[in-house]
């Protein structure tokens, strides 16, 4: 398995009162994964629909810092955790898009 995907993990900016508006979001770290697309049968088995675009992020290490979505390569697309995955030895997570 190659980890040769860069992936930025960010957290939402907060609410700022005094200026009306939402500070910019914050990177909390990066990593080295292996990203591969969770198929159309698989996405069909695992939650019932295949309305988005769902993608299975393998960390060597595992990041423990709170994060609200992460990028892929430098990519705009924001993906969001759908759920967490520990097997033996890798940990990571399944994401999707997020259509905010």
């Amino acid at each position: 398995m190659r980890f040769t995907d860069r992936i930025k993990f960010y957290k939402d900016g907060k609410y700022n009162p005094k200026t009306s508006t939402y500070d910019d979001p914050e990177l909390v770290g990066e990593a080295v994964a292996n990203v591969t697309h969770v198929g159309t049968t698989r996405s069909m088995q695992l939650f019932g629909s295949i309305n988005s675009d769902k993608q299975t992020v393998r960390l060597i290490e595992p990041f423990d810092k709170d994060w609200s979505y992460l990028t892929i390569n430098d990519n705009k697309t924001h993906y969001v955790k759908v759920t967490a995955i520990s097997p033996l030895k890798i940990n990571g997570y399944i994401v999707g898009e997020s259509h905010e």
